[in-house]
């Protein structure tokens, strides 16, 4: 999966792993967290850091397992809280008229994706959502622009956009993905061309403030889902961060159906 940058979230979860960890070897294991907490004021401080520091280098495992949990923690939490906040941005998840859409429009499952040309995981994706649209003739796709790695994505995501005023995205989009290497404006333009693209209206489109507005909309519904980076997905009342393979991809489609039909 590709982020966005998270380096503060990373920082901050590092302090509490270490603070943990600190406490918890302060005095023998058996110990409730209360006793441990109490028995680190009756050491000198540089004596209490050296222990942390001696206990971690021996043992780094710990600080594994304690981001590890409190990863687990946070993950479980922004699932609970995507699922609130979808229920509520269910329009612009779902029923956007901006948004482009692929598959069959009147489908009776729709996944929405959010995705970035430049996003390795995204490019893994592309030819299994490829293959779920062909295997399912009821399968609607959305396709949400979330350009967060590089201007080349920026400059990639509004040719996309302004591809769909010409009836091409979908044609587009997979052959940017088909495309080796970084997506940058050069590579955008050439690719354009081979899908038979009127290239000099597309560049005028993407200077559409609408376009504009369209990427600044998806990357505010990304954050209200806790969608911190790409690709993610949206079935159902499921929202998931990451790649998944085929079987993967299948089950969200089946949960998505699922949680349509119930509500039909």
């Amino acid at each position: 999966m590709a982020y966005r940058s998270s380096a503060s979230r990373l920082l901050a979860l590092a302090v509490l792993a270490l603070g943990i960890a600190g406490l918890w070897i302060a005095k023998p294991s058996e110990l409730h967290f209360a006793d441990a907490a109490r028995a680190a004021t009756d050491v000198p401080q540089d004596e209490f850091e050296q222990r942390i520091r001696s206990y971690l280098l021996s043992h780094p495992e710990v600080i594994a397992e304690a981001l590890n949990r409190l990863q687990a923690k946070q993950d479980e939490q922004d699932a609970a809280t995507a699922k609130s906040v979808l229920k509520a941005h269910i329009a612009d998840v779902f029923l956007d008229p901006d948004s482009p859409v692929g598959g069959n429009p009147n489908g009776n499952v729709t996944v929405v994706e959010f995705f970035d040309y430049n996003c390795p995981y995204c490019r893994t994706m592309a030819p299994l959502m490829e293959k779920a649209e062909a295997a399912d003739p009821q399968l609607r796709i959305v396709y949400k622009e979330f350009p967060i790695l590089s201007p080349g994505s920026v400059f990639a995501a509004k040719a996309a956009l302004a591809a769909n005023k010409q009836g091409k995205y979908v044609a587009f989009h997979r052959a940017l993905y088909q495309n080796r290497g970084q997506v940058d404006e050069r590579k955008v333009l050439e690719v354009a061309g081979t899908v038979g693209l009127d290239v000099a209206r597309m560049k005028a489109d993407m200077q559409d403030a609408a376009i504009e507005g369209m990427l600044d909309k998806n990357n505010k519904l990304a954050q209200a889902l806790r969608i911190t980076g790409t690709p993610g997905f949206v079935a159902g009342d499921e929202v998931r961060t990451g790649a998944t393979d085929f079987n993967g991809l299948q089950a969200l489609i089946s949960k998505g159906r699922e949680a349509q039909q119930s509500v039909k």
